[in-house]
């Protein structure tokens, strides 16, 4: 009896030094409250400066595609009921134009729908961020995991816009379209080839444009705030395009 007493006591013993090490193993871990500060800090400042770029991109995208479909199908309408001159000297449909003209405003109002649906993160994500309190330290560690978790967001969604199935997706909707410009329009494959061309580089220089600061942001705090191995990365300029209204029509700029 006496031996299965002290067996138990030891054991007790042992589990109790084993909690009391784990808990102060995580006590240890968990960031003081000026760290804590420091830390908010680094986000909110990253979050702050990269908002402005993220929203001139994406308002600038939904302008231009948006614009150009209304555009295109009001020209594809307005000259739908084009004639030209067949080789008997008799009139004939030309609808070449407004083809043209209608699977390219189709095409830039699906970009419009994708914009919308797929929404970018770093242009409207942080408005949530800004009205939470931080006047107590439990105050500041709840905005601290919301500000870790958008910051997380962020970097993800610029990393998906820049990633293989955002290509994948464009280059099936560019080849679709020049589909239809061959078969549902009974056009030359040399016209579809344009078709798709002209679309697919509209896609790539609207991934080679957007932002991907997020992405660099989060590698300098988890470098530089958890530990994780790696280098700090220095702040690049990034290519940006831009949208101006000029007399009797509008301009389109790119700026590296």
């Amino acid at each position: 009896m006496m031996l299965r007493l002290v067996r138990s006591l030891f054991l007790v013993f042992f589990v109790m030094l084993v909690f009391m090490n784990v808990a102060r193993a995580q006590k240890a871990a968990e960031p003081s409250d000026d760290q804590i500060k420091d830390r908010l800090r680094f986000i909110a400042n990253a979050l702050r400066s990269a908002q402005p770029r993220a929203q001139a991109w994406l308002d600038g995208w939904i302008a231009g595609y948006g614009g150009s479909a209304v555009a295109m199908l009001s020209l594809a309408n307005s000259h739908w009921d084009d004639v030209k001159l067949g080789e008997d000297s008799q009139p004939v449909p030309d609808r070449d134009f407004a083809e043209d003209m209608l699977v390219g405003g189709l095409t830039f109002a699906l970009g419009v729908g994708g914009m919308v649906i797929d929404p970018f993160v770093p242009a409207y994500g942080p408005e949530s961020l800004w009205p939470m309190p931080e006047g107590t330290p439990e105050e500041r560690r709840l905005k601290l995991i919301k500000a870790e978790e958008l910051l997380r967001e962020c970097a993800q969604r610029e990393k998906k816009g820049r990633g293989w199935s955002t290509h994948l997706l464009n280059l099936g909707v560019n080849f679709a379209a020049g589909l239809v410009t061959v078969l549902a329009f009974d056009r030359p494959w040399y016209d579809g080839l344009t078709t798709f061309a002209s679309g697919e580089a509209v896609s790539l220089l609207n991934i080679f444009t957007q932002p991907r600061r997020a992405m660099r942001d989060l590698k300098n705090y988890e470098v530089g705030y958890l530990g994780k191995r790696g280098t700090y990365i220095e702040p690049k300029r990034e290519a940006r395009i831009y949208f101006g209204l000029t007399p009797g029509g509008f301009s389109v700029g790119l700026q590296f």
